[in-house]
């Protein structure tokens, strides 16, 4: 009696402590970015600010690395203008990795290269969302379904058919601390290397330098 007891306290442990996971298209609304009919062209006075693949750097993270170019577009679906919390996936070429966001720039498009990803309200992050896409297992996982000849591509089914763990609100805000001390470090440490070698390099022209 009492060994059964244990087991079925065991299994209730169990499935308390599961995290649940949903297709990404359970959680998120998504769907391509700005469709642009014709050549790219700056226009310092336009409505738009337009982000493109050109304006991003993705290592060590994804940020815009410089201000995007501005356009004249009037024919733009309510739907595209970017949200604050909204995710851009790059779905063409070989690295698939995720921005989030955050009013860097507004009223702003992304180009049809990304897809955006639009979450529902009050399941998940937007912050975990993009940590997530951006991890390994999420890659390994578009590295298996990426398709093309010349270019690369990441079909829309496989995007919304992605596994996305949903841990509880607390949780992720407790991971995301802990990724954000993480990338403070990273910052940290780049700075550190970059001030050694300029050091050494100091160094070592004296040497060249001296008679």
């Amino acid at each position: 009696m009492q060994k059964q007891l244990r087991s079925k306290i065991v299994v209730v442990i169990f499935v308390c402590i599961v995290i649940m996971r949903y297709n990404l298209s359970e959680i998120a609304d998504v769907f391509t970015g700005h469709t642009l009919r014709e050549k790219v062209e700056h226009d310092p006075h336009g409505k738009f600010t337009l982000i493109q693949l050109k304006d991003l750097s993705i290592t060590p993270s994804v940020i815009i690395k410089h201000p995007p170019f501005k356009i004249s577009s009037p024919d733009v679906p309510q739907k595209q203008i970017l949200r604050p919390g909204d995710i851009l996936l790059l779905t063409k070429g070989s690295t698939n990795k995720a921005l989030l966001y955050e009013r860097q720039y507004e009223p702003a498009l992304a180009v049809s290269a990304f897809t955006i990803i639009r979450l529902h309200k009050g399941q998940l992050e937007p912050a975990f969302l993009a940590w997530y896409i951006n991890s390994t297992e999420a890659q390994e996982y578009f590295n298996m379904h990426r398709a093309g000849t010349t270019t690369l591509n990441l079909s829309k089914k496989a995007i919304d058919e992605l596994s996305v763990p949903v841990p509880t609100l607390e949780k992720q805000a407790l991971m995301m601390k802990l990724v954000n001390q993480y990338e403070l470090y990273k910052g940290l440490a780049a700075e550190y290397e970059n001030n050694i070698r300029l050091l050494v390099e100091h160094t070592l022209h004296n040497h060249l330098n001296e008679q």
